[in-house]
C-alpha cells in the first residue's frame, strides 16, 4: 500500500472509530435509561410478589426484537439481548434481596 492509500485507510479507520464512539456513549444513554426503569420493575415486583424471570416475555421480546435484523448479525444481537436481559434480572435479584 502506498503512502497516500494508507493515509486515506488512517482517516477513514480514524472517522470509523469517532462513529464508534458516538454510538457507544448513545448505547451508554440507553443502558442507563433502561436500568432506571429495570428499578422500577423491580419495586413493582417487590410489591407485587410476580416473579424476577418470565420466561414466556423474555422469548417473546427476543423474536420481537431479532425479527428484522439483518441475518448477518442475528446471532450477536440476540446474545447482545440475552446478556442485556441477564444483567437486568441480576439488578432485580440484588434489588429484591436486600
Amino acid at each position: 500500500m502506498d503512502q497516500q492509500n494508507k493515509e486515506i485507510s488512517e482517516m477513514n479507520l480514524q472517522e470509523i472509530r469517532c462513529e464508534i464512539d458516538q454510538v457507544d456513549s448513545t448505547l451508554k444513554e440507553a443502558f442507563l435509561h433502561r436500568m432506571q426503569l429495570v428499578d422500577r420493575v423491580a419495586e413493582i415486583k417487590s410489591k407485587s410478589g410476580d416473579p424476577i424471570y418470565n420466561p414466556e416475555r423474555e422469548a417473546a421480546m427476543i423474536r420481537r426484537l431479532t425479527e428484522d435484523v439483518d441475518p448477518q448479525y442475528i446471532s450477536e444481537y440476540e446474545e447482545f439481548i440475552r446478556s442485556l436481559l441477564r444483567i437486568s434480572r441480576s439488578y432485580q435479584e440484588k434489588k429484591l434481596t436486600k
